[in-house]
């Protein structure tokens, strides 16, 4: 029952961050990236990285937060710029309890990638609470939440990379 609730104030909440959300009308370039990652998946955070430099991005500028199951051990920060969290660190409003994951949604990222392919109501509720100026993400994911949509498998990382250089150009990001 009390999970039943929960998601439905997280849904709320995704809602009305959404509402809430302006979007950018000035001219975004990507020197500042942040990319969220569902880290129960395995992802390869060094394609993460290679993706940040394929796109021009200084290591020191790019920002991972991966979302990881309660059962597995989640600490504040795994070197570098590579944190990570789990549902405890989501209150039953929608808040966060995490000093890293609240830094990384009220920081303004220049782009937000959410790296990860299924609708899951915390992931989306941290990409939906993101004050970054363009999101992108996948095709298969809450469409409300990117202003780019791209439709590759993440498990195939050049073609995203590819993809995604190939429409920043256009839009004049990169």
């Amino acid at each position: 029952m009390f999970k039943g609730l929960r998601n439905k104030s997280i849904l709320n909440s995704i809602d009305s961050q959404l509402k809430k959300r302006e979007n950018y009308h000035g001219v975004v370039v990507l020197k500042k990236l942040a990319v969220l990652i569902d880290a129960r998946k395995e992802v390869d955070v060094f394609s993460v990285v290679k993706l940040a430099d394929n796109l021009g991005v200084k290591s020191s500028q790019l920002h991972i937060m991966g979302f990881k199951d309660l059962k597995a051990h989640v600490e504040e920060q795994d070197g570098g710029h590579t944190h990570y969290f789990d549902e405890k660190m989501i209150n039953y409003t929608g808040g966060f309890k995490s000093t890293s994951l609240n830094n990384f949604v009220t920081e303004s990222y220049d782009v937000l990638i959410n790296f990860y392919e299924e609708n899951h109501s915390i992931l989306n509720l941290v990409a939906a609470s993101s004050k970054a100026k363009f999101k992108v993400g996948f095709s298969s994911v809450d469409n409300r939440i990117n202003d780019l949509v791209i439709g590759t498998p993440t498990n195939n990382t050049d073609l995203f990379i590819s993809e995604l250089k190939k429409y920043l150009k256009i839009l004049n990001i990169i």
